[in-house]
């Protein structure tokens, strides 16, 4: 995630364009985001990954919105065409550190639940998670030029690396080439800012509280409009994923695709 960029005539000589992504020599870093303020903030990770080194398998953000559930991005439970199954996912929770294991709690997927035609993911978890503040989920129009926040662990610069520390950084609501049933953003000031690399599934924050999720995987870093997926379009979908996993039975329902490892009983 980066949060200003400055360009020099230099720099911007240097530019080199590679494919979509135009490489810039200098991106000024993010802020770091205090625990307290983001404790339910979750790092997802490709067990396959993880090791040797703790983080390695990092590749996407979470909320945890309910003791048993964490609310995503589709792009980070797809392979290719079909979903990955809840045993290629670590959760890691507790900490803002992707490379320190040190205080941070681990959670399972148990089941995962996709939005059919839609760009949200529902991860049901094995154990409820205790002692940690829940994301609060934010119904209310937004309006434009309204500063919210955007937090996640993507590049601060276009090398490419996710960071270390969770980064946060300001936004403006937009309303400029945004559907009705999305929320966009754009810059908080003229140097620029906003999502990179590895930013998927990053939150976007409103008066404290959930408003959006970053919708598909960021190609660039700081562009012009980003697009959300809105907390208010989809609250009902949202809130029957949350009092599911908190029931501990599935509602079927049309229009809402379960997605688990089924096992053959013999």
């Amino acid at each position: 995630m980066i949060s200003y960029v400055t360009i020099s005539l230099v720099a911007l000589l240097m530019a080199t364009v590679r494919g979509s992504v135009t490489t810039v020599t200098r991106i000024i870093g993010g802020t770091d985001a205090p625990l307290e303020d983001f404790p339910y903030m979750v790092s997802i990770r490709l067990n396959s990954l993880e090791n040797p080194a703790f983080g390695d398998g990092f590749f996407c953000q979470g909320v945890l919105v309910s003791p048993k559930a964490v609310l995503t991005s589709t792009e980070c439970v797809l392979n290719g065409s079909g979903s990955r199954i809840p045993e290629e996912l670590s959760l890691v929770l507790g900490t803002t550190s992707r490379t320190n294991a040190s205080g941070s709690v681990d959670a399972e997927a148990e089941q995962i639940w996709l939005q059919n035609g839609g760009h949200l993911a529902m991860l049901k978890l094995k154990r409820g998670v205790a002692g940690l503040r829940l994301g609060v989920l934010n119904e209310f129009v937004q309006d434009a030029n309204k500063r919210c926040i955007v937090v996640g662990w993507g590049a601060n610069s276009t090398d490419g690396k996710p960071k270390d520390r969770l980064q946060e950084v300001y936004v403006n609501i937009s309303k400029e080439k945004c559907q009705d049933s999305m929320i966009c953003t754009s810059a908080a000031n003229e140097k620029g800012g906003g999502v990179c690399f590895w930013d998927t599934g990053a939150p976007l924050l409103c008066d404290g509280s959930l408003s959006g999720i970053l919708m598909g995987r960021p190609d660039k870093c700081g562009p012009e409009i980003t697009t959300f997926v809105s907390i208010r379009t989809e609250w009902d979908w949202i809130r029957s994923q949350i009092a599911a996993a908190n029931s501990g039975h599935r509602l079927i329902s049309t229009g809402i695709i379960i997605v688990g490892l089924l096992m053959a009983v013999k």
